[in-house]
This record gives C-alpha cells, structure tokens and sequence, in this order.
C-alpha cells in the first residue's frame, strides 16, 4: 500500500477498543457521509479476520463519492481488491449482486460498462453477476485472472495488463462455462 492508497482511501486504525490492529477501511456516501466500514486484523492469528459495519450491504453503494457512473466502473469482490485496481472501482462486499441492491440500480440507470474481476472460485456467480447486468442494458467484460486467483494477489501493474486483455461477455459464454464445468462421464 503506498502512501497515496492512504489517503486515497481514508485508511485508518485505532489504538484501542475492538478495531485496535486493524487497518479500517471506510465507505463515503456520494454526499461524503460514512455508510459502510470494515476492519481487517494485521494479526495473522487473531479471529475474526474482518469486523464490518452492521449496515445493511445491499443498500451500500461502496465508496460511491469516488465512482463516476458513467465511465466503466470495475467490480471486485472485497474493499481491499480496491488498492490493485484503477480509480473508478467498487466493491461487492462479497460475491452477491442482484436487482434489489444499490450498486445495481445506479449501474443499470446509467447503463455503465462494468469489468467484472471476482475470484476465479466463483464461475457461476460471476456468470450469473455478468447476465443480470446485461440484462440492464450494462456492457459487461470478464477480468481474466491467469495464474491470480483473486485481485488481491495482484500488484496495480498486473491488474492494468490484465484489465486490457478483458474480453466482452455476451450470454453465449455463460452456456459455455456451464458446458466446461461439466464432468467427463458425468450423466446430465
């Protein structure tokens, strides 16, 4: 993290109380008010890893002061994706998206290109993400995560080659992945 990520960010911590060893991470409405935080454990033993706001994420549209809807906005699953990637990025707040969340409303009023780089564990959900979306009248691209299994693991660097090497996503590669994730001798 450099220092502009900092800052860039708002990244904090606090000496004592629950959050203390964590880096905090918060979420500024598009009016600059707080609506969403999390905090993550620089203790690679203490548990729970993450403490999250009590905010209902559905209804957060994370960092949103920073996100210019109609510019390509990439998704990635978890705020600390965030750091790797380019300036007009979201975060899921896990793996789920549908029609009754925030983030998509505002994507689908603004009909806004999203590049979709979620974890290479999650196929279908990013499938299913990418048809909703299209469904909206957003054009959709896939990150291809190579040797990466998430964001995370890449350096900004890593992310830009790979973000120029995105393809379009048409309905037609969901049936395709469905084809490739069946077993061979399996009986459909």
């Amino acid at each position: 993290i450099s220092e502009r990520d900092l800052w860039r960010y708002r990244l904090g911590t606090t000496k004592s109380g629950r959050t203390r060893r964590r880096v905090i991470f918060p979420s500024l409405s598009d009016d600059g008010d707080l609506n969403y935080w999390v905090a993550r454990t620089v203790d690679k033993d203490k548990n729970p890893k993450y403490l999250n706001s009590k905010t209902v994420k559905k209804s957060v549209i994370f960092n949103e002061i920073d996100l210019d809807f109609r510019k390509k906005i990439t998704l990635v699953e978890g705020p600390f994706d965030l750091i790797k990637c380019d300036d007009n990025t979201t975060c899921l707040l896990g793996s789920a998206l549908n029609s009754s969340y925030a983030l998509f409303q505002e994507l689908a009023r603004f009909r806004t290109p999203v590049l979709l780089a979620l974890d290479a564990d999650m196929p279908g959900k990013t499938q299913k993400i990418a048809s909703l979306l299209h469904s909206a009248g957003c054009d959709v691209e896939i990150l291809p995560l190579g040797k990466f299994s998430d964001v995370g693991e890449m350096n900004k660097n890593e992310f830009l080659s790979l973000k120029n090497s995105a393809k379009s996503w048409s309905p037609m590669d969901s049936l395709l992945q469905k084809i490739s994730s069946i077993k061979s001798g399996s009986i459909i």
